[in-house]
């Protein structure tokens, strides 16, 4: 549940971040740190299904 929210709370600062036009180099930041955390989300909750 707390990675829910962790990734909720990203993408909604990824959206503020980009709607209003902070510099090129944060969004990209930004972009990288919600697909990481997505990526790691996913991939954490395929290896949980797998060992049950």
């Amino acid at each position: 549940m707390i990675r829910l929210i962790a990734i909720a709370v990203l993408l909604v600062l990824a959206f503020v971040l980009v709607r209003y036009g902070t510099n090129a180099h944060l969004q990209k930041s930004v972009v990288i740190t919600v697909g990481v955390g997505l990526f790691l989300y996913i991939a954490s909750v395929v290896i949980v299904e797998l060992l049950h």
